[in-house]
């Protein structure tokens, strides 16, 4: 049984008749390039479909491949090439999906019997001609279906954080290791860094990491935040208190005041007091009494 190849058919699992490179040509009997991977189909006609949302680039025929279909699939950046079909049931434009029938398998062009052929390519090399393609092995392409995991956070200035930009960077079990689907684009908080492989990873959630490149998305430092210096904070004047405290000093004021005239009447009294003394000692010395 194949890795890949049910992904292009509903509900079957097809074996592969011959695998992706050189090989002598059943009909040329010359090595060549085989530049995709036959799948069998039990000599079944059976219905072909995209691997998921895509666009139909060309249909045509020719005498080696027979009835084929070219599908670009942008979220992958790949092209699919479907050949040998015994018909064909879509057209040069259309958006198809993993849901809509292609055509159906059969042994159209250059073949011994039913199969679907399917090439698979990088998206930059469609316009090259055949043999200046850089053809790949489908079955060793690691296909991860169209599912987005995490949820965004917002800004947050305090913490490292890491925006990501692109629509297709992968979310990994650990730095470099096990993929588990799509990340949602957005800002998520920083947990923990480790360099593995040609990138620095950042760990997201709990076993969630993905890689960082200024191509990926922009890494968020955290800010220090400085203390603020202690201004000086006026003092609120107690227009009350105020009013006691001049109160209390027009009161003081006043008592001394009061103390000083008391102090100067005190020593006229005493003036006018030892005056009375004389003068009665003088009487008494007159008298002879002292």
């Amino acid at each position: 049984m194949s890795k890949n190849g049910f992904r292009l058919f509903k509900n079957y699992n097809p074996y592969i008749t011959s695998p992706f490179g050189y090989r002598i040509h059943p009909i040329t009997k010359k090595r060549t390039l085989h530049a995709g991977v036959d799948y069998g189909t039990n000599n079944k006609n059976l219905a072909v479909y995209p691997l998921e949302d895509g666009e139909v680039l060309e249909v045509g025929y020719n005498s080696t491949s027979g009835n084929f279909i070219y599908v670009l699939f942008p979220r992958l950046n790949k092209v699919g090439l479907y050949e040998h079909l015994a018909s064909i049931n879509t057209k040069k434009g259309e958006k198809v999906n993993k849901n809509k029938e292609l055509g159906k398998a059969g042994k159209t062009g250059a073949v011994t019997g039913v199969h679907l052929h399917f090439g698979w390519f990088n998206k930059s090399e469609y316009k090259k001609s055949w043999n200046a393609r850089n053809w790949e092995d489908f079955e060793q392409y690691n296909y991860v279906e169209w599912k987005y995991l995490k949820t965004p956070t917002k800004r947050d200035k305090t913490k490292d954080q890491y925006e990501v930009k692109i629509s297709n960077l992968y979310v990994r079990e650990t730095p470099n290791g096990k993929i588990l689907g799509y990340i949602n684009k957005g800002i998520y908080n920083v947990l923990d860094t480790k360099d593995a492989g040609n990138y620095t990873w950042v760990k997201i959630d709990n076993n969630a990491w993905v890689a960082i490149s200024n191509e990926f998305g922009t890494f968020y430092k955290k800010e220090e935040i400085k203390e603020a210096s202690p201004k000086e904070v006026p003092i609120e004047t107690n227009k009350e208190e105020e009013n006691i405290n001049d109160n209390l000093e027009n009161s003081l004021e006043s008592n001394m005041e009061n103390k000083e005239d008391y102090k100067e009447k005190k020593n006229i009294f005493k003036v006018i007091l030892e005056k009375i003394k004389e003068f009665f000692k003088k009487i008494l010395k007159k008298l002879g009494i002292l």
